[in-house]
């Protein structure tokens, strides 16, 4: 049994020595950049709804969302997330400039949180902005 058992440990061990370390990304680009070039923003849970626009200024948000659009590189537009059931989103691969429109009824007001849980700002019923960094956004309570 020792036998079976140390040879595996040897193969396994083997297979880590030999394993290649990850390339560091050209100093040229940011990481967070890169890695949205190859996977589209994401937010979960998912919501119901989800459009794609030309434009991040020009979203529409409907009565009782806040929508959050953020650049797909991927598709080369704009993908806006329309955030209706209260709950805590997580955001994947929400870079550069985006916007949102805060659309929630009964005087909702969002927070957007940092990668440490930190608060980075609210954003009361009623408001918007037409470019918004999501670099340090990492999720968002909507109500």
């Amino acid at each position: 049994m020792w036998g079976t058992l140390g040879t595996l440990a040897c193969l396994t061990a083997a297979a880590f020595a030999t394993t290649a370390p990850a390339q560091a990304a050209p100093a040229s680009a940011p990481v967070s950049v890169q890695a949205a070039a190859a996977e589209p923003p994401s937010v979960w849970p998912k919501p119901a709804k989800i459009v794609h626009v030309p434009n991040a200024a020009a979203i529409t948000c409907e009565s009782g969302n806040l929508c959050v659009a953020a650049y797909d590189a991927t598709k080369g537009d704009y993908v806006v997330y329309y955030l209706y059931y209260c709950t805590t989103y997580e955001l994947s691969n929400f870079v550069g400039t985006g916007s949102y429109r805060n659309q929630q009824t009964g005087g909702a007001t969002a927070r957007f949180y940092g990668q440490s849980g930190n608060l980075l700002t609210s954003v009361p019923a009623g408001g918007s902005s037409n470019a918004y960094n999501w670099n340090p956004v990492w999720s968002i309570r909507n109500c």
